[in-house]
């Protein structure tokens, strides 16, 4: 017989995301595209749209890379999410919180460098949309990170619909 591995989890907090706050986050997308739309007209309407899929990419090409490089069995954990608010690549199942931390951390540096790279050849509209689209796709994961800040790392949370769950094994 094999040796069998059990993991005890133990329930440690449980953080509840209000409806209000999906809705929030969905109503400061559409601002966004106004308000790039006013200012820049067409143009800024199309830059904004271009910015979300290009800031999609960035995020999801970041990760694959720096997932790949920092703990390869993990990355089978993370898929691209749509349920709001987690929308982008994100852990499926269980992940620990120290990975989560590192990984986001990494994003928000490469995300950046990538949105001043094309300050020098593009109108200052995408560079705008590109900044507010990392932003965007990284404020309910700096949300929970702000809210777990205290917790140890070698902690395991797990993203769902409307929870965020957090275990010690």
């Amino acid at each position: 017989m094999n040796d069998a591995t059990i993991y005890h989890y133990k329930l440690i907090r449980k953080l509840n995301l209000l409806p209000e706050m999906k809705y929030a986050y969905l109503v400061t997308a559409f601002m966004g595209i106004a308000v790039l739309s006013v200012l820049d007209r067409w143009a800024g309407f199309i830059f904004s749209l271009l910015g979300l899929v290009l800031m999609f990419a960035v995020h999801a090409i970041v990760l694959k890379i720096t997932l790949r490089r920092v703990e390869e069995p993990a990355e089978k954990k993370w898929f691209l999410r749509f349920d709001l608010p987690w929308i982008g690549p994100l852990p499926v199942s269980d992940t620990s919180l120290s990975l989560f931390r590192r990984l986001h951390f990494h994003l928000l540096l490469v995300g950046c460098c990538v949105a001043g790279l094309f300050y020098p050849w593009t109108s200052a509209s995408l560079v705008i949309a590109l900044i507010y689209w990392h932003f965007w796709l990284l404020a309910p994961r700096f949300y929970l990170l702000m809210r777990m800040r205290k917790d140890r790392g070698d902690g395991v949370i797990r993203l769902q619909g409307s929870e965020i769950s957090y275990y010690h094994r």
